[in-house]
């Protein structure tokens, strides 16, 4: 997310995205769902939609797959909107929620409710109409409930239930032309798991888009 607002009223834009996501396994091993998760950094796709309220916050909703729908808020206090195509420094946070029922199948099937909240404050600056540097500074919140239905009856009802915090620090490159834009991101990031030692990795995405 670059921190810009789209600026004006209804101003919209509309990005498909391939990105780095953590998927995250329970040990159930010694039929306990207290020995932690593993995890794995796998590709997801995934889109965002946002549109202006106001002329510097914009809404949005965005969506990983195999994750949460978040839906947010985006306040631009420095800076000029993506519609001005003003330069210079910008700056923004933001604040998205949200939540997803899933029930997977095989032998081993899991109900489960997943519900996020990410904050993110987030610096830009602007060399002119076509390219954009950003960074953005990241905190999540996870939390995970679930049923294991299981033909194994020493695991069979088990209930995981873990929260993971996420702290992420993350660079950007946006480039555009007229309405349509690219942008890739890499960083690094930290996971603090229920019953799991603390993880760190690198990260990356793209993304294309319209704005209109």
């Amino acid at each position: 997310m670059t921190p810009e607002s789209q600026g004006g009223m209804f101003n919209s834009q509309v990005e498909f995205q391939q990105t780095s996501a953590n998927q995250l396994i329970s040990d159930v091993s010694n039929a306990s769902v207290k020995d932690g998760v593993t995890n794995q950094v796998i590709p997801r796709a995934g889109f965002a939609f946002s549109t202006s309220l106001l002329d510097q916050m914009d809404l949005f909703w965005s969506h990983t797959g195999g994750g949460n729908s978040l839906l947010g808020a985006k306040f631009q206090f420095l800076g000029g909107s993506r519609t001005s195509k003003a330069t210079g420094h910008k700056m923004a946070f933001s604040a998205a929620f949200g939540g997803n029922d899933y029930q997977t199948d095989g032998s081993n099937a899991v109900e489960f409710e997943l519900k996020g909240q990410e904050y993110q404050f987030l610096y830009g600056y602007r060399f002119g109409e076509m390219v954009l540097l950003y960074t953005n500074a990241s905190y999540a919140r996870y939390n995970f409930l679930g049923t294991i239905k299981s033909s194994d009856p020493t695991i069979d009802g088990l209930k995981p239930q873990y929260e993971t915090k996420v702290m992420s620090l993350l660079s950007g490159l946006e480039l555009s032309l007229g309405s349509f834009f690219g942008k890739a991101e890499c960083g690094y990031q930290q996971l603090n798991t229920s019953y799991t030692k603390l993880e760190s990795h690198f990260l990356y995405g793209y993304a294309i888009g319209v704005s209109w």
